[in-house]
């Protein structure tokens, strides 16, 4: 069955990391970042799961989206997960919401106090939806979202061959993991999307 994902608003963007860093670390970068008002948009608060066993790890609670440094299947990455509506096609939204996820992880890799937990891998995305009535996960879905995913993949990894993989179990969000023949750090990978 064919799906139209035009109107899908509420888009999320993991990338991974080399190593996961501190939870008790992450906590205290994240309460810095509402004082200093370091990343887009209006923060709110921070939530600790990292007591949830491969969780959702450490969240910095937004109005227009949530951030955070996730552990989910023991895959440590920097996740932005947006809320509020953006403008844009489904191309130009997938884009705004990996420049936010790569701003974000931009500043953890400049944390000292993180170390070498914080730094990106570069070479693996995953882009999920959390809109199962626009998005259900199905194969339709996937064809229908396929164009604009192959935008914004075609800019991120710089024309390199890659491999996408869908998680097809029907309870589980849409998503697709992508895994790049070359990767590259945070700062170069948002330039690619400005380019």
């Amino acid at each position: 069955m064919a799906h139209s994902v035009d109107n899908l608003q509420r888009i999320g963007v993991k990338f991974f990391l080399s190593e996961a860093p501190d939870p008790e670390k992450v906590i205290g970068v994240f309460h810095r970042w509402i004082q200093n008002g370091s990343v887009d948009g209006m923060l709110i608060d921070v939530a600790d799961y990292s007591h949830v066993e491969q969780g959702p790890g450490v969240l910095l609670v937004g109005h227009e989206g949530n951030y955070a440094v996730d552990w989910t299947r023991n895959r440590p990455g920097v996740v932005y997960y947006r809320k509020q509506p953006l403008e844009g096609d489904l191309g130009e939204r997938l884009r705004t919401v990996c420049e936010t996820a790569l701003q974000a992880a931009e500043l953890l890799e400049d944390e000292s106090d993180l170390g070498a937990g914080a730094k990106l891998r570069g070479d693996e995305v995953q882009i999920f939806a959390n809109d199962r009535l626009l998005a259900p996960n199905d194969a339709g879905t996937q064809s229908a979202f396929q164009p604009a995913l192959d935008g914004l993949l075609d800019r991120l990894f710089n024309g390199s061959s890659r491999q996408l993989c869908r998680d097809e179990d029907p309870k589980e969000r849409f998503n697709m993991d992508v895994k790049a023949e070359t990767g590259a750090a945070a700062a170069a990978l948002r330039a690619r999307l400005n380019d």
